[in-house]
């Protein structure tokens, strides 16, 4: 009887460990959209200030922590990436409304992922709770005498 109970609090405490993994691994990719989100928020900000500017200068990154000023001849053309390298040409306009899009979608997926967090937080928080009974009544049953 007691091999039971101790295999079955092993299981236990892998399914709490596996919990918390997904959980961490959860919260890395929320963290990550959520990174990917406000960068895609700044550039619809940066392209409507643009708008407005004649001849405007920004900062170009162009790697390893260094940047030039540079000034931006045309401000209505945007080369856009849609993924998987595609890169098109898009009027400033186009280029704010689909990356608006893009700003929707990850809010939508970053709730999904925080609702998956919360659910499995609850399923270790089961786990957590069967386990506390679980050592409860092998305390109980290796010491008669003592009412936990």
């Amino acid at each position: 009887m007691e091999n039971v109970e101790a295999r079955e609090l092993q299981m236990l405490e892998q399914y709490l460990e596996q919990f918390t993994q997904q959980v961490e691994a959860y919260s890395r990719q929320l963290e990550m959209l959520e990174n990917r989100r406000m960068e895609t928020a700044t550039a619809v900000e940066t392209l409507k200030s643009l708008v407005d500017q004649e001849g405007p200068t920004v900062l170009l990154q162009i790697g390893g922590g260094a940047s030039l000023r540079v000034h931006v001849p045309d401000t209505d053309t945007v080369l856009l990436n849609i993924g998987s390298d595609v890169v098109v040409e898009r009027t400033n306009a186009e280029a704010v409304d689909y990356l608006n899009e893009r700003v929707t979608e990850m809010e939508a997926l970053a709730r999904k992922i925080a609702e998956s967090i919360e659910q499995v937080q609850k399923q270790a928080h089961d786990v957590a709770k069967r386990m506390e009974t679980a050592y409860s009544q092998t305390q109980t049953r290796m010491n008669p005498g003592i009412q936990g």
